[in-house]
């Protein structure tokens, strides 16, 4: 849940996105996404224009989220907005080898 925002309210999502499912789901926590994550610091240059976020006008430092065959970018005030420019292709092209991915924890186990 973002600061300012009641818990009732559903999470964010950009009315320009073409999906319909959150960066997030619901049913998840933000340690819970599965996928592969890295920061892109300098600004990020597609089709010729420099991508901003659409709710702050953000246009560096962003983390990328690669996951369920989509690239989400999320700008350091917790907006998040779905790539459509970018591919998982370019995102490995660009990301360099990973040494681990993230993945839904396993269910605990009671003691017995």
């Amino acid at each position: 849940m973002s600061p300012g925002r009641g818990p009732d309210e559903p999470p964010h999502v950009p009315v320009h996105s073409p999906v319909s499912a959150p960066f997030v789901a619901a049913s998840q926590s933000h340690d819970q996404v599965e996928g592969k994550m890295m920061p892109w610091k300098q600004p990020l240059v597609l089709d010729g224009e420099v991508a901003t976020c659409i709710e702050c006008g953000a246009y560096r430092d962003w983390p990328f989220l690669s996951t369920r065959g989509e690239i989400w970018l999320r700008c350091r005030a917790d907006h998040q907005q779905l790539e459509t420019r970018i591919d998982t292709a370019w995102y490995d092209r660009h990301s360099g080898p990973a040494d681990s991915t993230h993945a839904p924890p396993s269910p605990a186990t009671s003691p017995t």
